[in-house]
Order: C-alpha cells, then structure tokens, then sequence
C-alpha cells in the first residue's frame, strides 16, 4: 500500500506476472493516468480499485474470484512529478491454493501373469501439491519387493503379477484444501506360453483336415449312389421259368413232310440193285 499525495502528473500503474515468472516480465494489468483508468488485462472484469480515482492517497487493487491461474507477482508502480521521494514500487506474492482436481488413473504395460504394470494418477490442479495414495479393494497398499509406491508423482509399478494383483485400485490426490479420486480395475490374464499356442494351432488343422475328409468321402458316396445300375442277369442266359418259343403250325407240317420225303428217298435208295 503506498500513500502519497497525487498531483497533476499522477500515474499509477499495476503489472502481473503469474507463477514463477520474474516480475520484471509481468503485463499490465491497471492503469491510471490523467484521469483515466485502463484495464487491458485478462483480469479486468475481476480487478477494482479500492479509491476510484486513486489520486486521494491509496493506490490498493481488489481481485475478485480469485481462481489458481491468479498466482504469481504482482508490482505496483507509483509516478508522481515532482514528488519523487520515497519508494514508488512495489510487488506483492500471491499463492491462490485450491484442492485437487479429480485425478485420472492409467495402466500402462501388459496385465499378464509374470509381467510387470504401473499404474498412474495425476490432477491437473491443485495448490499446494497434491499428495497420491494407492488402495486395493477397499485396503492401503503394504509395501514389499515388487511393489514400489511414489506419492508425489502418484505411480504405483506392481513385478512378477499374479492373480492376487487382480481387483479395483483407488487414488486419492489430497492437499491441505481437500482430496479427489479415481478408480482403475486390473485383470491379470494367465500367461500363454509357446507350446500351448502350438498346439491349439494343430489342434485346429486337424479339425478342418477332418471336416474336409468327412466331406469328400460323402461326395463321392452320393455320386455313387447316382449311377444305373446293371440287370442282375445277362440278356442270353436261359432261365428255368423261360418259355420256349412256339413253332407255326405250318412249318411244323413242312418239317414234317420234309422228313417224310427224307425217309422214303432213304428206301427207295436202298431197294435198287
């Protein structure tokens, strides 16, 4: 706070430079000079002056819904030709703290027995730092080889898994204004070594090789099945149940009379000397 009395060359001027940043390299925020008064910052719907104009002696400023982005340095300085006596700076350190924002949890590496997982948790904001605390269904995490717990970055990193390592873990990102968590559930999967892939993969070559099998013989059984069968006796073969062909009467007479012709021509030879 700086009190002085203003003559007609009066300036006031305010400069904000957030978080660590020098205060040299700040940005105006406020200023005031004949008479008239300036805001070209970001903050200037927030920002007030305690005596408007502040010629009467107090040159204080008023931010309103402070918000985290408001830490950082803020320098006033103060021109009042010909009074230059005195100091006409100064800087003031603001810290705004907020609690934790909700925090997100990740897993990165491979959920197989034997293998190795960390886990992640980390918010966005928060003032002072928040602090990181891991659970396992519902109880604290007990520290032992293979398990390695880092409260400030708020990893967890879990060696040699097994299905004991299974279940829903909880981060809690807490600071002196509150806490906020988030959850994460972790399956570990049995390891699958190389035999066993092997010989699933065999096993499924077998079983398309049969199918294609089963699948060949019934085509070649229905083809088979399609074709004329022969009849089950020749077309020359005598049968006992086979009637035998009847001779014209006529022919039969011819026969007959040629036999009869045959036999007396036999005698008539056989009489002449």
């Amino acid at each position: 706070m700086y009190h002085s009395s203003a003559g007609s060359q009066f300036i006031l001027e305010w400069k904000f430079a957030p978080g660590n940043t020098a205060p040299s390299n700040g940005r105006q925020i406020y200023y005031y000079s004949n008479g008239k008064t300036y805001k070209p910052g970001s903050q200037a719907e927030r920002l007030s002056i305690f005596n408007n104009p502040p010629t009467t002696g107090i040159a204080s400023v008023q931010l309103n819904n402070i918000r985290s982005s408001d830490s950082g340095s803020y320098a006033c300085e103060v021109n009042n030709p010909p009074d230059f006596s005195g100091t006409g700076s100064g800087i003031v350190k603001l810290i705004v703290q907020v609690p934790p924002s909700n925090p997100e949890c990740q897993l990165s590496g491979s959920a197989i027995a034997g293998h190795e997982i960390t886990l992640t948790c980390s918010s966005s904001e928060g003032n002072p730092t928040p602090v990181y605390t891991w659970s396992h269904e519902g109880s604290t995490i007990t520290l032992f080889p293979g398990l390695m717990e880092n409260q400030i970055s708020g990893s967890l990193l879990i060696t040699n898994l097994s299905q004991a390592n299974s279940g829903t873990y909880k981060c809690v990102a807490s600071n002196d204004q509150g806490s906020a968590s988030c959850d994460l559930t972790v399956s570990i999967s049995n390891k699958v070594d190389a035999g066993t892939i092997a010989g699933v993969v065999v096993g499924v070559l077998l079983a398309i090789l049969l199918i294609v099998a089963v699948a060949i013989y019934i085509l070649c059984y229905r083809r088979k099945q399609k074709k004329p069968q022969k009849p089950d006796y020749p077309g020359n073969e005598l049968r006992e149940d086979a009637t035998s062909p009847v001779m014209p009467e006529n022919n039969r007479a011819s026969r007959t009379d040629s036999s009869l012709l045959n036999s007396t021509g036999r005698r008539h030879e056989n009489m002449v000397v």
